[in-house]
Formats: C-alpha cells, sequence, structure tokens
C-alpha cells in the first residue's frame, strides 16, 4: 500500500510543539507529522499548508472531500513546477487519496498543419522534461489525459463536486463557476498550494469555505432590458468589484431563473470574466444561482457597497474590449476557439455553422485555418457522435485539447495575428482580437474583416443556443 498523507484526523490537542508553533488548532495526528513522524517530506507539505492557512486567518484545516483541479500541468520553464520536486514526492511516496484533474497542456501532443519542423524541434528542446513532468504527475495522482482541461465539471470530464462539498481546486473560470453556479466550495489556490492541499488532503477552514465568507460584500444592480453579453458583463463587474463577492439583480427575467438553455453558458462567461477583469472567485445572481435561491438577500452583508450598471455602460464596456487597430486593417492567420474549453453543444454549433457558411459562400475550404479546443472527452464524443467531424476536418478546421493561453504566450508557436470570441483570450495574449460568433464565422470562411463588428452587447447568434455545462 502506498502510503499517504491525505486526511489525517484526531483529537484536538495542546500546547504547540515549540519548534514550529503554528497559529491554528491542528489535531494530534497533524502535530505529530509536522513534528516529524512520517518524514521531513510530509513535514514540510503541511507546514506549507499551515503557514497557508495563517495567511488566511483560518481557525483550522478540513479535510478535502472531492478530488481537485490544478492549474499549472506541464513544465514551462519559469512557470510550473520543478519536475525534481515533483518527483521528490513521488520518492517520499506521497500520493492524493483522490485522483485530481488539470488544465490543459500545451500544444506538444498536438498538430497543427502549419507548425514547421523548426518549430517542433524548438519545442522539443523548450520542454526538454516533459515526459518525465508528466509521468511524476500521473504517479502523485493525476487522473489520465482525459482530465487535461479547464472545464472538469463537464459530463465527459466527471470532475464535478456536489453541492457544498469542500474542494481544492485552482483555474481561476473553474474556481468561480464551482464555488457560484454548482454551490461547491473552494479557494481561489495557486499554483502549487493547489497540489500540496489535494496531496495533503486539507485544506484552511477560511473565506470561501466559509458561510459569512461566501456573502456579497457588492450589491450589483443591472438595469439594462434585451440580452446581455456575459463576458462583457462579467468584464466589466470585475473591473468594479476586484477580488469582492458581488450579488447581481437584473438579471432573472433574462435567464429565466436559470432554465434558460443559454443561462449556464451567460454564467460560465459572466463568472470567467469577472475572475478576469477583478479577482472574484464567487458571485451570487439573484433568482439564478444556487445559493442565492436557497438563502436570498440574506446572503448580502449588512455594509455591502452598491453599485449600478446600465445599458450605456455595457455598450461602453464592449466597445473597450474591440480591435486597435480597425478591424478592417487586420490580417488574421488563424481563428482560435475555446478559452474556456467549449462544451459538446457548442462544438456541434459551430460545425453546423460552418457547414451552412461555406455552402452559401460556394466554398469547400476555410479561409483563415480554425482551432477548436475542448476537453479530450469531449472531442472524442464530437469525433464519435457528430457527421460533420469530417467535413471540419477536410475544410481546415482543427479540433484539439491543448491549452489556447498557454498557445498564445508561447512565443515559438504563437501567430502573428488571431482572431477570438474569448475575452479570457484577448486579455492574457498579443495579438489576439475580440470579434463576436457572426463576425468569427465570416472571417473564417472568407477571411473578410471588413464587415466584421467588436465585442457586443448581446450574447452573440451561435453562443445563444450553446449550453455551459
Amino acid at each position: 500500500m502506498v502510503p499517504t498523507v491525505a486526511h489525517m484526523h484526531g483529537a484536538l490537542v495542546n500546547p504547540q510543539p515549540a519548534t514550529e508553533p503554528p497559529g491554528m488548532d491542528l489535531t494530534r495526528d497533524e502535530r505529530e507529522v509536522l513534528g516529524g513522524s512520517r518524514g521531513e517530506i510530509p513535514r514540510k507539505l503541511l507546514l506549507t499548508m499551515v503557514r497557508f492557512g495563517e495567511a488566511m486567518d483560518a481557525e483550522r484545516l478540513v479535510p478535502v472531500e472531492g478530488p481537485g483541479h490544478l492549474v499549472i500541468p506541464e513544465s514551462t520553464p519559469g512557470v510550473g513546477a520543478r519536475t525534481e520536486f515533483l518527483e521528490s514526492l513521488v520518492e517520499a511516496g506521497v500520493r492524493a487519496a483522490l485522483a485530481f484533474t488539470a488544465d490543459p497542456a500545451t500544444i506538444l501532443n498536438e498538430t497543427l498543419s502549419d507548425l514547421t519542423d523548426e518549430q517542433r524541434e524548438r519545442l522539443d528542446r523548450a520542454y526538454p522534461m516533459e515526459v518525465r513532468y508528466r509521468e511524476a504527475l500521473a504517479k502523485l495522482g493525476l487522473r489520465d489525459a482525459g482530465g487535461l482541461t479547464c472545464t472538469p465539471w463537464f459530463e465527459e470530464v466527471a470532475n464535478r463536486p456536489s453541492y457544498g462539498q469542500i474542494v481544492a481546486w485552482a483555474e481561476s473560470s473553474a474556481v468561480v463557476y464551482a464555488n457560484s453556479v454548482i454551490g461547491a466550495r473552494t479557494h481561489r489556490n495557486p499554483g502549487i498550494i493547489d497540489l500540496i492541499s489535494n496531496v495533503v488532503g486539507k485544506t484552511p477552514l477560511a473565506g470561501l469555505l466559509t458561510d459569512e465568507g461566501r456573502r456579497a460584500n457588492w450589491l450589483v444592480e443591472v438595469e439594462a432590458a434585451g440580452p446581455i453579453n456575459g463576458q462583457v458583463l462579467g468584464y466589466l463587474v470585475g473591473r468594479e468589484v476586484g477580488d469582492g463577492i458581488p450579488w447581481v439583480t437584473g438579471l432573472a427575467d433574462m435567464l429565466e431563473g436559470g432554465a434558460h438553455p443559454a443561462s449556464r453558458k451567460f454564467l460560465r462567461d459572466f463568472g470567467t470574466n469577472a475572475s478576469v477583469g477583478g479577482g472574484v472567485g464567487l458571485f451570487h445572481v439573484e433568482g439564478v444561482t444556487v445559493e442565492a435561491k436557497r438563502y436570498g438577500r440574506r446572503l448580502i452583508r449588512d455594509d455591502a457597497r452598491r453599485l449600478t450598471i446600465d445599458r450605456e455602460e455595457i455598450e461602453s464596456a464592449g466597445a473597450s474590449l474591440t480591435a486597435d487597430p480597425p478591424l478592417e486593417a487586420l490580417r488574421p492567420n488563424k481563428v482560435l476557439l475555446g478559452c474556456p474549453h467549449l462544451t459538446y453543444d457548442q462544438l456541434c454549433a459551430w460545425t453546423n455553422a460552418v457547414e451552412s457558411e461555406l455552402a452559401r459562400a460556394g466554398r469547400d475550404r476555410l479561409a483563415v485555418e480554425t482551432v477548436f479546443v475542448a476537453a479530450p472527452g469531449v472531442v472524442s464524443r464530437f469525433r464519435a457522435e457528430h457527421p460533420g467531424f469530417a467535413t471540419l476536418a477536410l475544410a481546415g478546421g482543427h479540433v484539439g485539447s491543448f491549452c489556447l493561453e498557454a498557445f498564445m504566450q508561447d512565443p515559438i508557436l504563437a501567430p502573428a495575428c488571431v482572431v477570438t470570441n474569448s475575452n479570457k483570450l484577448r486579455y492574457y495574449s498579443r495579438n489576439v482580437y475580440m470579434l463576436d460568433d457572426d463576425a468569427l464565422l465570416r472571417v473564417m470562411v472568407t477571411g473578410d474583416t471588413g464587415a466584421a463588428a467588436g465585442a457586443s452587447d448581446g450574447a452573440g447568434a451561435l453562443s445563444d443556443g450553446a449550453s455551459g455545462a
């Protein structure tokens, strides 16, 4: 049996060891581990979690109840965890009690038609420890290659926490969705802390894990009739509230109390961009999200700050996300879709739209290379079930499972000019310009940016019918 340091229970005891005086109440087992009873590596891992909890003014550590999700899945030089660090954990015999998922890797294991031999050679030199890194991560508890996605809660991935369940997740868009839409409880864990928390099996009881820490400290009143772009509104709210917890009103009718087919996509877009614009890890939408329905306005703090957003402000925020230089001057050499990863319904909707637009334009090939990315399980299902997959491939469309952010941030790979419908990808990348779905469809089929519109205040024709899982 492989030894583990996960889920160490025991009674609370005092006094604290003089050598490592933590500021939290710790169990007997935790104190023994801090005293070195299970070796130096488990001691350091638990001490790291204790120090993390102290920084959050946590009362104690609590068990992680469900599988984790990690934010950094590859040995990116200067960013990813050092391979030697992971291997030292493996050698010490530690392993997460529950198999975790992780963000998608870079394009190392993918094939794009325009990658040159020189680029491939440079990639091999840039990531010399990738195989060792992935093997170590698997031995620590990475579930399998099918778990490499930024959307772990999708049905095809099967890492969806339950309501109220405590988990240790990282990846901003996944964290905010888990907290807000599912009603699970997780910190916005930093990279490496996410791994350590899942290996130790503990996380600090503080902040978003507590009832009080989940109450809204912002009351955001949206006064705008008609469809609203979730990305634009989320970005605007995040920009205003920072890392606060907003309670948002004025959306229940548009989202039909969460019953509208596109409501989950709207909530995912809103949360992702509230995190990008500020640092939001949890939001409540009145009459829509799970805790807002269950507890009502009792979740709003008495001292909550107020923010009113009208149609003009949403339109202005949308305009700020449009391309500069002017769109008609762009010459995009890639269209990238799937940041965060696409749902199965979105892949199908895009494929159907591409087929229709190609037929209308009298073309059999896309004018601009187009890349759709989704979780490996979503891609496998799409290949097996959708008849348009072969047509899409013949037309020059590529479907993969890598990370578009990592792709655009890699100087070996990044194209000169990209268009997308993702504000997150635009925000974190250079030479990426945002268009709405209809404009993107025209660009990928005809290459024409002259008539393309920027980020609109509407949801986009393709987005309206796509489930956000």
